[in-house]
């Protein structure tokens, strides 16, 4: 190597340093100690975010731009919440520290505030960055602030509630306490999924065919969007409860779903390769073909996918005592709905590359057998059934009517006397006295007047 080789390598290193120290020292600059009532990261450039990453011990997860879409990369690129990220960037733009804590690196771990490789006290690393990988923000989460009152001193009333969190900016002290807990930064994919999804409305009619049948259970149509539904080919014993097929009505018509799958995940984990086919129509003309597999391992949920299409009418047809002043604003109304249904079609069509995981109590209506629609016999009814046969006329015991007997008559009720008054005057008979023999009942002789002096 000759000397001018040698000093033009000197020279490339040089500039290198230099550019990477001008780099660090720019970046650094924006992170520098704030004050209480300052923002943390002044003049951040919102509208550049293009990836977000979250990291915590060995779990992590990446937010990012695609054609214009925030998508999750943990999840095959689904779509991301776009409001839970853009109120996470706003947050980072208006972050204020509510003062400086005086801690040393030494403290940091009780602090939760070490690096978020850590197992043990290790913080939640969250970066922002722009298209070219620049950082807009870097933070470590730490440890919650909690401010409890006199009551919730008490051990029997529970903890506090948080009011803040202590955070590392750029992985250097000083230590901020800030009043945003950032309770939903986490390296849980599913909770950063956006939760659109298809939604059946106006339901005209629903059948279900069960796995490794040929034809469908049970289906049920009704005349429009509120009447009672009818079992097709039901049979003489068959007495649908209305009471029960109401709640058909509101099958899917607010669909949600926990978790998402790549369309090609393997069968023999979701068996929709032998689905419950749920078959559902609107009266606007949609026809949803719903796809049930089995229960997710923790029995929490199961697996769904979807097909949509639908039959819209392009023109109008005029109601035969149509008036001519109101054609205008109808067939503005029918146009108007027709674009809302043609856009609702193209949303939904993207749901079909996906399986879904939902809730089981979403689709129990759709795995219901044919009899549990039907009305229960009443508990008089079972009991007359269960009643033992009455016994044959021979052997019920004849009863003997006891003979009438000779009662003599009840006597006379005694007279009653008035209340003898002071003064009035008694008068005594002498049949009083001296009553006939035996009269009372014994042989004494009557008696005699005294004589009189």
């Amino acid at each position: 190597m000759n000397l001018k080789t040698l000093i033009a390598l000197i020279v490339a290193a040089a500039v290198a340093i230099a550019v990477a120290f001008t780099v660090t020292k720019k970046d650094s600059a924006s992170w520098k100690t704030v004050e209480a009532g300052g923002l943390i990261f002044e003049d951040m450039p919102v509208n550049d975010v293009d990836q977000i990453n979250i990291a915590r011990g060995e779990n992590s997860l990446t937010l990012m731009k695609q054609d214009g879409i925030w998508v999750v990369k943990e999840r095959s690129n689904y779509p991301a919440s776009f409001e839970n990220i853009s109120d996470l960037v706003l947050k980072l733009s208006e972050l204020k520290p509510l003062r400086v804590v005086e801690a040393g690196k030494s403290q940091f771990g009780r602090l939760s505030l070490l690096p978020s490789s850590t197992a043990e006290n290790g913080g939640t690393q969250l970066d922002v960055k722009d298209k070219g990988g620049k950082l807009l923000a870097s933070l470590l989460l730490g440890k919650e602030f909690m401010r409890q009152s006199e009551s919730q001193r008490n051990p029997m009333m529970g903890g506090g509630m948080p009011e803040g969190r202590y955070i590392l900016v750029g992985g250097e002290a000083p230590v901020y306490l800030v009043s945003e807990t950032f309770d939903n930064v986490n390296t849980d994919a599913a909770g950063w999924l956006s939760k659109d999804f298809f939604k059946v409305e106006k339901l005209s009619s629903v059948s279900v065919q069960f796995m490794g049948e040929s034809a469908p259970d049970w289906e049920f149509t009704r005349e429009t969007a509120t009447g009672d539904f009818v079992l097709t080919n039901a049979g003489a014993n068959e007495t649908v409860d209305n009471s029960k097929t109401r709640s058909l009505s509101s099958v899917f018509s607010y669909a949600s779903f926990t978790d998402v799958l790549p369309g090609d995940t393997d069968t023999a984990e979701t068996r929709l390769d032998t689905p419950t086919i749920a078959v559902l129509k609107t009266f606007d003309g949609f026809t949803y073909t719903i796809n049930i597999g089995r229960l997710t391992g923790d029995e929490s949920g199961r697996y769904l996918s979807m097909k949509v299409t639908a039959d819209l009418p392009t023109e109008r047809t005029a109601a035969a005592d149509e008036k001519e002043e109101d054609k205008a604003r109808l067939d503005k109304e029918f146009q108007a709905n027709l674009e809302r249904l043609q856009k609702k079609l193209a949303k939904e069509k993207e749901f079909e590359n996906w399986i879904y995981i939902v809730s089981t109590w979403s689709v129990e209506n759709l795995l219901k057998n044919r009899v549990n629609w039907m009305k229960e016999q009443s508990e008089q009814s079972n009991t007359a059934q269960e009643l033992p046969p009455a016994p044959p006329e021979s052997e019920i015991p004849v009863m003997l009517e006891r003979p009438e007997e000779d009662v003599p008559p009840a006597p006379p009720a005694p007279e009653v006397l008035d209340e003898i008054g002071e003064g009035d005057d008694v008068v005594v008979l002498e049949d009083e006295l001296n009553p006939p023999p035996g009269e009372d009942g014994g042989d004494e002789e009557p008696l005699e007047p005294e004589p009189e002096e």
